[in-house]
């Protein structure tokens, strides 16, 4: 959507409209022999047709005083699908100074209530803004993500070459040894980037592919609602976090040789979604409450009924994602909110 909105401020620019001032967020203008011309543009994520309005009246009663010239002003919000939601069909039916441009196909939408024209834009904003990317390559990003995709490629890749080299009895490989989580080569040899690598040793075939069936089905999601940046420290973070949750687990009596998995962060991904769902439940993208929470308590109760499975690392990636998704969806929100007006 930052694209999109770029290239119609360039248009903008183009046509002669400046900044009205710096902390007016979007706002352009152009001052005619008779009239000032306003364009507002912005998202229309959680936008309220009655907010829109006060502003716009706020704005050309300013302008009004200042240049004593009627002031036309017109609003081209950007959506990211044609399927336009409540709201949105709220703010059209309410206001007559409202364009849409939406992100999947790079369309402009004009109601027949609204201008059909406005200071000559009407073409310029339908020709010249380029789609920023092409449909299918953004639905395969939507469904795989960009991210995620290498994480699970990184996990097979360390997982092959480990079972190419040394094994003991038990089928654990040199490398997982040296890269795995281990009381004493932390604490004592100070070994501390096993906390990260210990986040791409599994043990077995079927502890990799649970792992990534899963990592699959929500990092492709969690990268597509907090964005790919967003997502790797989300996943960094949780894991480092499970790791050391693991090692203190390990200190005070629940001890083990070795340990591994990507499955701490796939928790803190798990968090992150669900500290998502809480503070967005109004969204129209947002996953399902329910499903998280049910999948989070049967996955935590199976860590609990089985053998081999570090319950700590899970609990403390799931805590670490819920405050870390929280924080990023509140400073999201945020951005969005002083994007839109």
């Amino acid at each position: 959507m930052q694209q999109y909105m770029l290239q119609i401020i360039e248009q903008l620019q183009y046509k002669g409209y400046n900044k009205l001032n710096p902390d007016s967020n979007n706002v352009y203008g152009r001052v005619d022999n008779d009239a000032v011309y306003v364009v507002v543009v912005g998202s229309s994520h959680n936008l309220l047709a009655d907010d829109l309005k006060r502003f716009n009246e706020k704005i050309k009663r300013d302008l009004m005083i200042n240049t004593g010239k009627p002031v036309h002003l017109l609003n081209i919000l950007l959506t990211e699908t044609g399927l336009f939601n409540r709201n949105i069909q709220d703010i059209i039916d309410k206001m007559e100074n409202i364009w849409l441009f939406t992100e999947d196909y790079g369309k402009l939408y004009i109601f027949e209530n609204q201008p059909s024209d406005f200071d000559g834009l009407h073409y310029i904003m339908d020709q010249s803004i380029k789609p920023a990317k092409e449909v299918h390559t953004r639905r395969i990003k939507d469904v795989f993500g960009i991210v995620t995709p290498v994480l699970i490629l990184i996990n097979i890749v360390i997982y092959i070459i480990g079972v190419m080299g040394e094994t003991d009895n038990f089928g654990n490989t040199v490398l997982s040894y040296k890269l795995g989580l281990n009381l004493y080569a932390v604490l004592e040899k100070h070994e501390y980037y096993r906390l990260f690598t210990a986040m791409f040793v599994h043990f077995g075939i079927m502890h990799l592919c649970s792992n990534m069936l899963v990592l699959a089905a929500l990092g492709a999601r969690v990268e597509s609602l907090f964005g790919s940046i967003q997502f790797i420290i989300i996943y960094a973070v949780t894991g480092l976090v499970a790791s050391v949750s693991s090692l203190v687990s390990c200190y005070f009596g629940d001890g083990y040789d070795i340990g591994g998995g990507a499955s701490g962060a796939v928790f803190g991904l798990m968090g992150a979604l669900i500290a998502y769902a809480l503070l967005n439940k109004n969204h129209e993208n947002s996953i399902s409450l329910r499903n998280l929470l049910v999948l989070c308590i049967l996955n935590v109760i199976n860590g609990y009924l089985s053998d081999g499975i570090d319950n700590a690392a899970h609990i403390g990636g799931l805590i670490a994602g819920l405050i870390i998704g929280a924080m990023m969806s509140l400073f999201n929100q945020k951005v969005v909110k002083d994007a839109q007006l």
